[in-house]
């Protein structure tokens, strides 16, 4: 994951779709060993009319960018859902191989989308499938993102600071007393004021039951004790002890709402990591679609580029390139010397610069990069 390709269409040496691969492998592998190259297949699909290929062109790249959205939003739920990068690299596939040995193996999907169907009619069905997909992809996204809020929602009422989470599953009923007159009351008291609260809770109001204070959590920021008093002083007690800043928590027992309670969050983590197993792989099975869908329309776009480019009758040598690691530069000057003779003078001002019209990169041969 993380690799950039370049699918480009190069004008054919002497009409010879051989010697135009010969003469790339010559001047990017064997020479200056650049890139590592693979031809890509497109098929003689069936032009129309200039003006249809202009429309479609403009057309083609607004579908592009919609189908390498949705690839790449896939491929991210993907990585958030997964619990290690080996999963990934085993799981997401396109056709039962990598998405980098789909693009670089590329063959036609004859029985999808017959060669001699109309190009407007097959992009439209490309865009619409992926579209599909899109709208899937978000209802599923939303029911598992709801679940998981009510699970998290759930998971800090019972984590958190001993100050503010619930205290059902850390209080039991034999530490509290719960009797006509006599109370317990549970306090969470700074950690840095532990001696204090110690030495002083007996005597924040009358009635306070000797030695009645038990420790029953720590956490980083507080100590959770209780303390058993009249029911009398409760209000007076609660005064006195918010001015020395302990904090008493309102907690009552009640054993079948704590039961209900870890009962439900147990519940949600199930429902959470099947909805997570179940997103996961339709994920997979989505993602070879939608990355299967996008070389497909890149197979177009290179084929109606190269028409526009290069003129009738298709006459072009398509390759997939996968630059080398700081090659990117000269391997863009390499091409532009070979094969951007003949091109206006707006392509030869400077061979390695790269040029943008409309938001892309623009070279005196056919280009697209594509993120795997």
């Amino acid at each position: 994951m993380g690799s950039t390709f370049w699918l480009v269409s190069l004008p054919l040496d002497g009409g010879s779709a051989d010697r135009t691969w010969s003469v790339l492998q010559d001047k990017t592998t064997r020479d200056n060993d650049l890139s590592a190259n693979f031809k890509f297949n497109v098929p003689e699909l069936r032009v129309g009319t200039l003006d249809s290929l202009l429309a479609l062109s403009d057309d083609l790249v607004k579908v592009n960018t919609l189908v390498e959205a949705v690839a790449q939003k896939i491929q991210r739920q993907v990585v958030e859902l997964a619990s290690s990068e080996s999963e990934i690299a085993r799981d997401l596939t396109v056709d039962g191989v990598s998405a980098g040995r789909f693009l670089t193996d590329f063959a036609w999907d004859e029985a999808k989308h017959p060669a001699r169907r109309p190009l407007r009619e097959t992009v439209d069905k490309l865009q619409e499938s992926v579209a599909k997909v899109d709208d899937e992809f978000k209802l599923k996204t939303s029911e598992y993102t709801s679940v998981k809020s009510q699970l998290n929602g759930l998971t800090r009422k019972a984590a958190g600071s001993l100050a503010t989470r619930d205290l059902g599953e850390l209080v039991q009923g034999a530490d509290l007393v719960d009797t006509e007159n006599l109370t317990t009351l549970c306090v969470a008291v700074p950690k840095y004021s532990q001696k204090e609260w110690l030495e002083s809770y007996e005597t924040l109001a009358q009635f306070i039951v000797p030695r009645s204070s038990k420790l029953l959590k720590e956490d980083g920021d507080y100590a959770l004790y209780t303390v058993t008093l009249f029911r009398r002083v409760v209000d007076a007690f609660k005064s006195a002890a918010r001015e020395k800043s302990f904090q008493v928590r309102e907690f009552t027992h009640d054993a079948e709402i704590i039961e209900a309670k870890v009962s439900e969050r147990n519940d949600l983590k199930m429902e959470v990591e099947e909805r997570r197993a179940a997103m996961y792989e339709w994920c997979q099975t989505s993602y070879g679609e939608v990355f299967s869908a996008w070389v497909h329309v890149c197979a177009i776009r290179v084929f109606v580029e190269s028409i526009l480019r290069y003129g009738l009758p298709p006459s072009f040598q398509a390759s997939v390139m996968h630059p080398h690691k700081k090659t990117e530069k000269k391997l863009r000057a390499v091409l532009s010397n070979t094969f951007g003779q003949g091109a206006s003078s707006h392509w030869n001002d400077d061979p390695g610069e790269e040029k943008s019209i409309g938001g892309e990169d623009t070279h005196p041969y056919v280009s697209f990069k594509i993120e795997v």
